[in-house]
């Protein structure tokens, strides 16, 4: 199946340092990931409380990245580990260590809503 697989990678930052966090992320992070060959775009999200329960525990996770990924998924998070690991893209302090990550690929083709009169 052809398509971009996508890479969703959750984080938190560390308490009281959102704001650098996110700084680092947006200006240093992201621009990172996609100088790696096969990360073709990235955007970033914060948690909605909209869906919040309180029967339902709260997801671990405040903020989730969601990369577009082109070619062979594991041989593009290969060179983005080895990119880590090497001591070319360096991770900040003001996020928390450890994240959730999630990869998926497509099973299907994309399909895209009729146009409604646009």
């Amino acid at each position: 199946m052809e398509g971009l697989s996508l890479y969703i990678v959750q984080t938190n930052a560390v308490e009281g340092r959102d704001e650098e966090f996110n700084e680092w992320y947006d200006s240093t992070h992201v621009p990172d990931v996609l100088s790696i060959e096969g990360f073709e775009s990235a955007q970033r999200f914060t948690r909605s409380t909209a869906l919040d329960r309180p029967e339902v525990p709260t997801p671990p996770y405040e903020y989730a990245t969601l990369y577009e990924i082109s070619g062979d998924p594991v041989e593009a998070l290969g060179r983005l580990g080895a990119a880590v690991q090497g001591g070319q893209m360096e991770l900040s302090d003001a996020m928390v260590p450890g994240s959730g990550s999630l990869l998926l690929t497509p099973v299907g083709d994309k399909v895209v809503a009729p146009n409604r009169g646009e």
